[in-house]
């Protein structure tokens, strides 16, 4: 199981997470307690993981209740959300979103597998990103992340207390209703979820709110003082440069002023529209319900 994970130091006090071509959590240690932002897909168990890195206590924050995000929520026992989350993190994702996430992984996984018999060194540089096969035990028919409430609910200007550290509470919806970015200002790092990511930003669910995504991110570019790293929830690049804020804004801007996009589909085989300014890939919807619902 341990296998499933790629663990990276980034520096003394951070440690990525990584589910490879899936998802990151990332674990941020403070003198008397640590924050695991994320549990991931809960494929695999991630508490052992953070054990292996730490014994500080554990405060476990979902930046929103999607299921790759909230898949080990169980085995933690103090468990933040944005306020918005409450209701969502009760409910289980639906069995049909999650036949679809793994069956459109299986070809993926397949083609990466063959690559790596074709030449061992093939995705040696970006391990974070090169598909792993399923752990073995892993039963895809009785996996149902979701379902677990959370202790604590938070709100806009919340602190989170980990000693030496603090990490400030940020509402950004857009994404989904639910949420939150997390900002050490005194450190400079921002834990952004899915509110910012290089590549695919998906903003075309039946919940999502572009309007609320360009406010949420405008707040991001706003905040009381400088950022030097921003640690998102997917890869291609889970560090990435402080420039991605603006980046995103300008993106979201063309999005809202009608710029040309292409058609495409989403992880789950749902249409969307993609507008790509620079590095940042707007997913974003016709206006019709063609989506799916996020939780049962």
């Amino acid at each position: 199981m341990m296998d499933w994970f790629e663990i990276r130091q980034v520096n003394r006090d951070l440690w990525m997470i990584v589910e490879p071509g899936h998802v990151v959590s990332w674990l941020y240690l403070g003198s008397d307690s640590a924050a695991l932002i994320d549990s991931g897909t809960g494929i695999a168990p991630i508490r052992p993981v953070v054990e292996k890195l730490t014994r500080l206590p554990i405060k476990l924050i979902n930046t929103h209740y999607h299921f790759d995000h909230v898949g080990g929520n169980a085995e933690f026992a103090v468990r933040l959300a944005g306020a918005q989350a409450e209701a969502p993190l009760r409910r289980h994702a639906p069995r049909d979103l999650l036949k679809r996430y793994i069956d459109g992984l299986l070809p993926l996984i397949a083609d990466a597998e063959a690559q790596r018999a074709a030449d061992a060194d093939v995705m040696a540089l970006t391990p974070e990103l090169a598909l792993r096969p399923f752990p073995a035990g892993f039963d895809a028919e009785s996996w149902r992340p979701g379902g677990v409430a959370a202790t604590g609910l938070l709100r806009e200007g919340d602190e989170i207390d980990l000693g030496d550290r603090r990490l400030q509470v940020i509402e950004t919806p857009g994404h989904s209703p639910d949420g939150i970015s997390l900002f050490d200002p005194a450190h400079g790092v921002l834990f952004v979820g899915d509110t910012l990511t290089e590549g695919a930003l998906y903003a075309h669910y039946d919940e999502s709110s572009l309007d609320d995504l360009a406010v949420s991110v405008g707040k991001l570019t706003r905040l009381p003082a400088p950022v030097h790293a921003i640690c998102a929830g997917h890869v291609a690049r889970a560090i990435a440069e402080v420039s991605l804020i603006a980046e995103t804004e300008a993106a979201l801007k063309q999005v809202a002023s009608g710029a040309p996009y292409r058609q495409g589909q989403d992880i789950f085989g749902y249409g969307l529209r993609e507008t790509r300014h620079g590095r940042v890939w707007v997913y974003h919807s016709d206006g019709r319900a063609s989506s799916f619902p996020l939780h049962d």
